[in-house]
């Protein structure tokens, strides 16, 4: 069973909304990431292995894909997939990820998604979705 590391996602929103959402986004931000890795590991097709730099935010923005892909190498992983959330309004928002086979050096896979809305159930209804889509699209 090869392994895979997900890399936190980025995020970004070009809302323009004035009130400073940082906090609610955080922790959005956070709780799509565990419940993006729950549904990944749910089911028989990979193994998901944690990187050391994800004892902070491990995420290609912040610290580099280079570095977590480098990282990964290291812990013998397979498959890399990083990410970033779009937030374009509060009625729209956009989840961009891609999917990298570290031992070829190429892009397995590569998608865009939408989903509704800025409240805690949007965000947990797209990570679920997202999950769902690469176990059904992405894994080997």
């Amino acid at each position: 069973m090869p392994g895979l590391a997900v890399a936190d996602f980025d995020f970004r929103d070009t809302s323009g909304e004035v009130r400073d959402q940082t906090a609610e986004h955080d922790a959005r931000l956070e709780m799509f990431g565990i419940s993006l890795r729950d549904g990944i590991s749910d089911g028989e097709k990979t193994k998901l292995v944690t990187l050391p730099c994800q004892a902070q935010h491990c995420s290609a923005n912040h610290i580099g894909l280079r570095t977590i892909a480098a990282q990964a190498r290291k812990a013998n992983v397979r498959y890399l997939l990083f990410g970033e959330i779009h937030k374009m309004s509060t009625l729209v928002g956009w989840v961009k990820f891609a999917m990298v086979d570290l031992n070829k050096n190429e892009p397995i896979c590569d998608r865009f998604l939408t989903y509704r809305g800025d409240t805690d159930e949007a965000w947990r209804r797209a990570a679920k979705f997202t999950a769902r889509d690469i176990v059904k699209y992405c894994l080997p």
